[in-house]
C-alpha cells in the first residue's frame, strides 16, 4: 500500500520527508549552486544524494564553473518518487502499486519540466541514476532534452591526466526493468574515463548487482585497486556501506575523478 503521507509531502515540499530547507541550504548556501535562474541546463540533483555525498556535489560544482556551463537548480525540485514509493512497490511485487507509482511519478516529473521550461532551459541533467528510468517514461511530455550527469561531463570534458589505476562499476540497473523498457546508456561515462591520460581502468561486470550478496562477493573479489568509481548513486551508497571491511578502499563518483583529472592536466 502506497503511503499517502509521503505522496502529500512530495506534492507540498518536493521531497518525501521534511520541508527541504536543509537540502537547499546545503546546495545553495553552503556549496553555492545557482537556483531558479534562466539557464541552458537545469540540474536535477535527486532527493537523497546531496546530503549523502556533499563532497561529490562540491566537485561537480567546481566542474560546472570550470567549464562555464550555464546551469541552474529548480526552486522546488519534485522527487520522482522512486525511493519512497516505487522501490517498495517493486520489492513487494505489487503490480497495482507499481502502476500507481508510475502515474504519480509522471505528475511529479511534469512539475519539474514545467519549471525548467519557464526558465528557458534546453536540457534537464539528471544526477541521480534512480531518477533516470522514470524520466525516460516522460520524454514525450516535454520539449526538453533529458541527459545524465555523465553525458553532460562527456560534452564539456575534453582531456585530463591522472596517473592512477581504478576499478569502475557502472551498476546493473535491474530495478529499472520494472519501470521502463528502455535500456540505460552507460557509454558516456566510459568515454569520459577514456579521455583521462594515464588512467588505467579495471572494468567490473555490470551484470552483477551489488545488492545481491553473492554478486557483491564476486564484485569485491574482482577489485584490483583501492579506488572504486561509480556513476549510480544507489550503488555508491550501498558499496560504501557494504565494503567497510576494506578500510583502504575509497568509493568515488565520476565527478570526483574528473575534477582530479582536470586539476592534474
Amino acid at each position: 500500500m502506497i503511503d499517502t503521507k509521503l505522496v502529500e509531502n512530495i506534492e507540498n515540499y518536493g521531497i518525501c520527508k521534511g520541508t527541504g530547507k536543509e537540502r537547499r541550504k546545503l546546495l545553495v548556501d553552503d556549496i553555492g549552486l545557482r537556483v531558479a535562474e534562466k539557464a541552458e541546463y537545469v540540474i536535477v540533483t535527486g532527493c537523497f544524494p546531496p546530503e549523502g555525498m556533499p563532497h561529490v556535489f562540491r566537485a561537480f560544482k567546481r566542474l560546472l564553473d570550470h567549464f562555464q556551463i550555464d546551469y541552474t537548480l529548480l526552486s522546488k525540485e519534485y522527487c520522482c518518487g522512486w525511493m519512497p514509493i516505487g522501490q517498495p512497490a517493486v520489492m513487494a511485487k505489487n503490480e497495482e502499486d507499481i502502476a500507481r507509482f508510475k502515474e504519480l511519478s509522471k505528475g511529479f516529473i511534469r512539475g519539474n519540466f514545467s519549471q525548467a521550461e519557464a526558465l528557458g532551459a534546453k536540457s534537464i541533467v539528471l544526477y541521480c541514476a534512480a531518477c533516470e528510468p522514470n524520466y525516460t517514461n516522460c520524454l514525450k511530455d516535454t520539449r526538453l532534452e533529458v541527459i545524465s550527469c555523465s553525458e553532460l561531463l562527456d560534452r564539456y570534458f575534453t582531456d585530463g591526466k591522472l596517473s592512477l589505476e581504478v576499478d569502475y562499476y557502472p551498476g546493473c540497473y535491474r530495478f529499472r526493468r520494472r519501470i521502463t523498457t528502455e535500456s540505460v546508456d552507460i557509454e558516456p561515462a566510459v568515454r569520459v574515463l577514456n579521455k583521462i591520460a594515464e588512467l588505467k581502468v579495471n572494468y567490473l561486470d555490470a551484470n552483477l548487482c551489488c545488492y545481491i550478496p553473492p554478486h557483491l562477493e564476486q564484485l569485491a573479489a574482482n577489485l584490483k585497486t583501492n579506488i572504486l568509481v561509480n556513476i549510480c548513486t544507489g550503488c555508491y551508497n550501498n558499496l560504501r556501506g557494504k565494503l567497510k571491511d576494506k578500510p583502504d578502499l575509497r568509493v568515488k563518483m565520476l565527478p570526483e575523478i574528473v575534477w582530479e583529472a582536470v586539476q592534474n592536466r
